[in-house]
């Protein structure tokens, strides 16, 4: 069985999975889609059994790539830089044949938050342009989901997470989110200093792509038990703190409510330490980038793809403000969030299955296709 890894924002989650799938016995071919513009050195994993140079958006080659060995394959597609594209909704509705060709897809994405990011404290201290931003966003997201929702594919698992660290790094062009030294200031973006944020760590969405590849494949002529036509959704619990550098204790920031008992469940704290005398200067992301990073878009398309993307209206600063952002709206604490694992039961929201809750990603090692 193939499986195909197409999009270009989640490179450490794939070399994560590709590793871990060459750690035990492997009966999975990996196949993974690059752009042209990107170096080799980058996706250099001798565990891989074909690189794709295309860009992502080019869906014919998805296509063909995706039958012919006469054997459909996997999919896992990465929608976080999709998201940057103008077209979006035109995109969506030009994947539906690749949902439909593939043997099952995973989507990675962000989580939509309709009705709830305007009401977050960081929300209320953003200027009315900077929610506009948002709010187109927001409302992007939220279309793409309900062409997800709405799509007879064979069989379509969503994936929900908050931003990876390594997301915003990318972002960012700064290893660590360090505070960046300008004329000996140390500056960090103001939504650093006041609010926490809490990231997905690679760790945590590798686990869920191997729960996702080791589902039961159905035999001729069988179908997976489903109760809806709707995709099956997942939401991964973050797991990763980063700021402020000086904890509030206004009962504004979990961070502050941090415990040891909390880190020595796997939550990972992250603080960046700058002169405190500096902390009221004011900074913004598009400050904090280097100046050649502040000045260029996210991601970089030839004219070709543009025009079928259209515009990506998310330069540099305004990806990492949103990256961030979309950070500072898992406040929920860890004990809350337990309560909310997936699984399909009577007393469940999740739209998962039973069969996809961790230990059970398969009835047997014979059904699930990692063997």
């Amino acid at each position: 069985m193939r499986v195909i890894f197409w999009g270009r924002m989640l490179p450490k989650v794939v070399e994560s999975v590709v590793n871990e799938l060459s750690n035990g016995t492997r009966k999975l071919q990996i196949c993974i889609q690059v752009d042209p513009g990107v170096r080799a050195s980058e996706f250099s994993s001798p565990y891989l059994d074909e690189v794709i140079r295309v860009d992502a958006f080019s869906f014919d080659a998805l296509e063909r790539k995706l039958v012919e060995r006469r054997e459909p394959a996997l999919l896992v597609l990465d929608l976080w830089g999709f998201l940057f594209a103008e077209n979006l909704l035109k995109l969506m509705q030009d994947l539906r044949p690749a949902f439909n060709l593939a043997r099952r897809t995973l989507i990675l994405m962000p989580k939509p938050w309709l009705g709830q990011w305007e009401i977050s404290a960081a929300a209320h201290s953003m200027s009315r342009t900077q929610k506009a931003s948002l709010d187109v966003f927001f409302q992007r997201l939220v279309g793409a989901f309900e062409i997800l929702w709405n799509t007879d594919g064979p069989e379509i698992y969503c994936v929900q997470s908050a931003p990876t660290f390594e997301l915003l790094e990318l972002a960012t062009g700064q290893p660590g989110l360090v505070p960046r030294k300008v004329l000996g200031v140390h500056l960090l973006p103001k939504e650093c200093r006041n609010y926490p944020a809490r990231l997905a760590s690679v760790a945590k969405l590798t686990h869920e792509v191997l729960s996702f590849l080791n589902l039961p494949i159905p035999g001729p002529g069988e179908q997976m038990e489903r109760e809806s036509a709707a995709p099956w959704v997942c939401s991964v619990d973050s797991d990763v703190i980063y700021g402020p550098v000086q904890p509030r204790l206004d009962g504004r920031s979990v961070f502050s409510k941090l415990s040891p008992e909390m880190i020595a469940a796997g939550v990972q704290s992250r603080t960046p330490v700058i002169d405190q005398g500096l902390l009221a200067m004011s900074c913004r992301w598009d400050r904090y980038l280097r100046m050649d990073a502040a000045k260029k878009q996210f991601w970089k398309l030839t004219g070709p793809v543009l025009m079928r993307t259209g515009s990506l209206d998310f330069p540099s600063p305004e990806a990492a403000s949103w990256l961030y952002f979309l950070g500072t709206l898992e406040q929920t604490p860890s004990s809350e969030a337990a309560g909310k694992k997936r699984g399909r039961n009577p007393h469940s929201g999740s739209s998962f299955p039973l069969i996809y809750q961790s230990g059970n990603a398969a009835g047997s090692s014979e059904e699930g296709v990692l063997g």
